[in-house]
């Protein structure tokens, strides 16, 4: 049985564990100073960051399965705030089992709850499986990514 919610305080390890096999899966890397400091974020309500998180419960216990951070903000082209999926990640062996449906879902329910305009995000590529999800609850776009690091 899964279910989703948003994430607390108590749940910092957890979340913190799929983050990393999050940036692992990414090849990508940060600092645990950057780590910890995204999930005082996320914890703090004055930042308009946000997590939730896919739950597996049985009668005895609730683990952490998955994250999606999320943000909502102002934006230049609608009159309401749009929402960015920055992170999704389910762990490997509860992928394909429902559970970024379930998060996905009930996005779309806090966002229409909101009023927020339009969500959206991006992945790479070659990531074929997540993207078989999101074509079931998106359209994809033209639009190329580009960054300055600065």
């Amino acid at each position: 049985m899964f279910s989703t919610n948003e994430i607390t305080k108590s749940d910092y390890q957890s979340w913190k564990i799929i983050f990393k096999e999050y940036l692992t899966f990414y090849n990508s890397e940060l600092t645990d100073s950057t780590i910890k400091s995204s999930w005082d974020k996320i914890i703090n309500k004055d930042e308009h960051i946000y997590c939730l998180g896919c739950y597996k419960s049985s009668e005895k216990n609730k683990e952490l399965i998955g994250i999606m951070n999320f943000i909502f903000h102002k934006s230049t082209w609608s009159k309401n705030q749009v929402c960015y999926l920055e992170d999704l990640f389910i762990q490997e062996d509860y992928r394909l089992k429902g559970c970024a449906s379930l998060l996905l879902k009930n996005l779309v329910k806090i966002c229409k709850i909101k009023n927020v305009e339009k969500i959206y995000w991006k992945t790479k590529s070659d990531n074929y499986q997540a993207q078989s999800l999101y074509d079931k609850f998106a359209i994809q776009t033209d639009f190329l990514e580009y960054e300055i690091l600065l």
